[in-house]
């Protein structure tokens, strides 16, 4: 398949992950809940809504634990793959070069017709 497929692959990849809104709407949700618990509740909310809100963000940051790891043994995936494609288009361009280096010399060192 060669280098060229292997960039295909990737691209029909990324152009899948870009189609599933849902997976990116999570990872969005993830990314909001980690900056929104970067701030300090203020008395009020902590007296009105503070054990529903502490519910929310502990379920919302072991879903996006959970994303995370996801996201990050996909991506390992893809790039396994996309060495292992390279290394194996590297081996067949090496063989190529081998063979043609072999046919060259074969056909230096055969007598010539004359």
């Amino acid at each position: 398949m060669g280098i060229l497929g292997t960039v295909l692959q990737v691209k029909t990849q990324v152009w899948q992950l870009e189609r599933q809104p849902l997976v990116l709407g999570i990872v969005g949700m993830a990314i909001g809940a980690a900056v929104a618990g970067a701030f300090r509740a203020s008395e009020m909310e902590n007296e009105y809504i503070g054990k529903v809100a502490d519910d929310v963000k502990a379920d919302l940051n072991r879903r996006a634990g959970a994303v995370s790891q996801a996201l990050r043994e996909a991506s390992d995936t893809v790039v396994a793959e996309v060495g292992d494609k390279g290394a194996e288009a590297l081996d067949r361009v090496k063989q190529v070069g081998m063979d043609a280096a072999e046919a060259a010399a074969a056909k230096v060192g055969s007598p010539q017709p004359g």
